[in-house]
């Protein structure tokens, strides 16, 4: 039986879930959460992928994401490698984590955001232990649960760094101010005690939520080559060239593009900050930026972890770093 289609879209929202391997716990203390969350962070930044909700339980998780590229499943390997890496270091252990590939669904904003930010907040309250309790009871415990990004949604204290909230607030909520996240918080705990519509009935050809004419502008957009898993809307990713990248950084840092590819050039940190942003922003792979910048492709790889140690303490480097950053992002839109 044929796989679910895995489809990616730039400027594009998708559900992502996956679950411990053979639904055993992915999280044995907090600091694996915190572990999680950390490895999430650094996946987001570099893949541009914009976090609009989650709910860690303790053999899954959930998330709702925003994808400036079409990259999902280049961001969630990165991501379930680091994760997996950094619990198996801390817990002594060995072997897969997740339960093999993550499930994802493309969402029609406009029809399904919300409501499924809702379904997402309400997890940590779908417990067994919860099912006879008092409405009281379980608003108490979302209100305080800590792993997952409600209490962000409803109080400035509770907020983390780096995170999307205004994007759903702004846009149905009427602002990211007081009155938007009362409303949106009211929202949430008004659908504890009834019953409400479970978002996923209405998931079409195991990938899509979404009306109809949503399904119809999806398929369109699918490439007519039939293929067990296809990166669907890859067609519309706004990448660039990697010219384009050695380029803007050549013009930044005020170094010659040839220097930059030279593997004996003296502006290391340039190089290495050329590296990451081909890596980011170029649709290509550590194999392909290797043969641009003249080595293999686990020289490439060792270049950006170093990069990556030195920007946390370096701020010089890491201003650097934002505004290039910056100036690639223009050429990107």
């Amino acid at each position: 039986m044929a796989r679910p289609l895995r489809i990616e879209m730039a400027e594009g929202y998708c559900h992502v879930m996956n679950r411990g391997n053979n639904r055993q716990d992915i999280f044995f203390s907090d600091k694996d959460r915190h572990a999680f969350m950390e490895a999430l962070a650094e996946s987001c930044e570099i893949y541009q992928v914009n976090l609009i909700a989650y709910a860690l339980m303790s053999n899954h998780f959930h998330l709702l994401v925003h994808t400036a590229q079409a990259n999902l499943s280049e961001f969630m390997r990165h991501f379930q490698v680091s994760y997996t890496v950094r619990f198996n270091r801390r817990n002594r252990r060995s072997g897969h984590v997740f339960q093999g590939r993550f499930k994802s669904l493309l969402v029609e904003a406009d029809e399904y955001l919300v409501s499924l930010s809702r379904y997402i907040h309400l997890n940590p309250v779908r417990l067994r232990r919860f099912k006879n309790a008092e409405v009281r009871t379980r608003a108490g415990h979302l209100k305080k649960y800590p792993w997952s990004s409600f209490a962000g949604y409803c109080y400035l204290r509770k907020r983390q760094p780096d995170f999307d909230y205004s994007r759903l607030l702004n846009s149905y909520f009427g602002g990211d101010d007081s009155r938007g996240r009362r409303q949106y918080r009211e929202y949430i705990l008004n659908a504890i005690g009834a019953e409400i519509e479970n978002p996923f009935e209405d998931v079409m050809h195991q990938s899509i939520l979404g009306t109809q004419e949503f399904v119809k502008w999806v398929k369109e957009k699918l490439p007519r080559k039939e293929s067990r898993e296809v990166p669907a809307l890859r067609g519309l990713q706004r990448s660039l060239s990697a010219d384009q990248v050695v380029m803007a950084v050549s013009q930044f840092c005020g170094v010659e593009p040839a220097q930059i590819l030279d593997r004996k050039t003296r502006a290391k940190r340039v190089r290495q900050m050329a590296m990451e942003l081909c890596y980011r922003y170029c649709n290509l792979g550590q194999q392909q930026i290797g043969q641009i910048f003249k080595v293999d492709y686990s020289t490439v790889s060792v270049n950006r972890s170093r990069l990556k140690s030195r920007l946390k303490s370096d701020r010089r480097l890491k201003r650097q770093f934002k505004q290039a950053q910056e100036l690639i992002m223009n050429l990107h839109n």
